[in-house]
């Protein structure tokens, strides 16, 4: 833990560890579906039979099972996926908190976070950028 009790992991693309909240943005493959996205990939298996999609520019790097996003879909819908790369224009992503709280410890500082893309305007563990 670092002096201010928020833990010091290291933080990746699509995260925010910057207070006791830890955000992540997450992106809807249904959206990517619903707009017909062309990064938008799939493929059947040869072995096992099953199809998996995923994202050609890795917005998000998990391969999804499509039997298991479909069943997901029926029984009140799959969810989000963490977004481990950068969005493109047209992605739909939302920022989710891990946890809820009040006080000093869970005020975000990184209001930032939920437009920049670019990691490398942010170092997500030291704080907003300057202005210059």
């Amino acid at each position: 833990m670092e002096a201010s009790g928020v833990a010091a992991f290291p933080a990746r693309h699509g995260e925010c560890r910057s207070c006791s909240t830890f955000c992540d943005k997450l992106i809807e493959p249904r959206d990517c579906l619903v707009m017909r996205c062309p990064y938008l990939w799939s493929y059947v298996d040869g072995p096992s039979g099953r199809r998996y999609m995923g994202c050609v520019q890795k917005v998000f790097r998990a391969e999804i099972d499509i039997a298991g996003f479909e069943a997901a879909e029926r029984n009140g819908g799959f969810g989000g996926i963490k977004m481990t790369g950068e969005p493109l224009p047209q992605c739909q992503f939302r920022v989710e908190p891990a946890f809820a709280g009040d006080g000093p410890s869970h005020t975000c500082l990184n209001p930032s976070f939920f437009d920049i893309n670019d990691p490398a305007e942010l170092d997500l563990r030291t704080g907003l950028p300057l202005a210059g």
